[in-house]
């Protein structure tokens, strides 16, 4: 990896030192592919561990996709051989930034080409995964936070100015009217659930399934299940496409700071269905928020502790969530120009800041 360190090196380290008597197992799948592929392999290699060992059962410990391939593994497979299951960062209701990243090549803090540049991998390879399609927003998402179609051709400056790409919640986003309005020129129209199928299936065609519901919540009837959001980010919340119906494009970005940086928090937590849970029989809380990005959370030190903690079957009661920023505020980028949308985070920051000194 060059000068980055291997993403999941840090809880593999701590999961090793932390139970030295225990076997430590690292399950690497296709991220390509469909997640009942995926949950077939995971079997697979479930029933060799427990052969090999003569174990009866497993933790498991999933990140972001990860989190849906177990919960695909739950509905094929059934909880006989797991103990206890901690869900990190999983996009349940889907997250727009892969749709982005499908059509733009771009990723949230990664500039546009440069994914492209070094992997090789095109836009017509990246929108072939069969994964892809299992990980758009859900109808459910859309219905709150729904893709828009531009719908007057008014040419934009480049040097946008704070005014022009900064609002408050209704406004203008989100009105009655179902309206959103750029320095009051731009206007954009909300797309029905069916059109917002019909945009995607534009995107990934037929060959592919599209995830359309959460199909996951069977996760949340384990007792033994643990969920670990980040929160507090810049994320991408929704996406305005071009009103090209033969080759739809992606004009801008809505922002907010809701999330981990890729996985919004209401995808992550299903619409705040989680926080409902409350503890598990040892009086632990199923639910931690930390204020860490989607590829850093697994290497976060709180969300680590916390992870060993439920493992160890001690009490949590010392490892609280992080505050969440309330502020509605959300912006908006020209898709392709790669800012990491500066005066968001400076809002962010200044935020924190005040709260600090209260």
């Amino acid at each position: 990896m060059g000068p980055f360190e291997y993403p999941y090196k840090k809880i593999v380290d701590r999961l090793c030192d932390e139970f030295p008597d225990r076997g430590v197992y690292f399950f690497s799948y296709d991220f390509r592919q469909l997640k009942s592929d995926s949950s077939d392999l995971l079997h697979q290699q479930i029933q060799n561990i427990l052969q090999k060992t003569g174990g009866s059962k497993v933790d498991l410990v999933a990140h972001s996709l990860g989190g849906l391939v177990v919960s695909t593994y739950l509905e094929t497979y059934g909880e006989e051989h797991i103990r206890k299951i901690i869900m990190v960062a999983t996009p349940y209701e889907g997250t727009p930034d892969t749709i982005n990243t499908a059509l733009t090549g771009e990723l949230t803090y990664v500039p546009a080409g440069w994914l492209e540049a070094v992997t090789k991998l095109s836009k017509e390879v990246r929108i072939s995964f069969p994964s892809t399609a299992e990980l758009i927003p859900t109808n459910a998402y859309d219905d709150l936070h729904p893709v828009y179609l531009y719908t007057e051709n008014i040419p934009i400056s480049d040097d946008i100015q704070a005014t022009e790409n900064t609002f408050s919640e209704g406004e203008p986003y989100y009105t009655p009217a179902g309206f959103t309005k750029d320095a009051g020129q731009n206007v954009y129209k909300p797309l029905t659930g069916n059109q917002y199928e019909i945009i995607l299936r534009k995107i990934f065609g037929d060959g592919h399934a599209l995830r359309l519901i959460n199909d996951s919540r069977i996760i949340t009837t384990m007792d033994r299940s643990y969920f670990a959001v980040g929160i507090n980010h810049q994320t991408i919340r929704s996406l305005i496409f071009s009103d090209a119906p033969s080759d739809p494009g992606i004009t801008h970005i809505i922002y907010d700071h809701a999330g981990d940086g890729c996985v919004p928090e209401e995808s992550a937590t299903m619409y705040g269905y989680l926080e409902t849970l409350g503890k598990d029989t040892q009086g632990n809380e199923r639910l931690l928020k930390v204020e860490a990005e989607h590829g850093g959370i697994t290497s976060h030190d709180k969300a680590l502790d916390w992870i060993i903690t439920i493992l160890s079957d001690k009490s949590t009661a010392n490892i609280q969530s992080d505050p969440v920023i309330t502020d509605k505020t959300v912006m908006v980028k020209i898709a392709g120009r790669q800012e990491i949308m500066s005066k968001l985070q400076n809002l962010v920051t200044s935020i924190k800041n005040q709260k600090n000194t209260q």
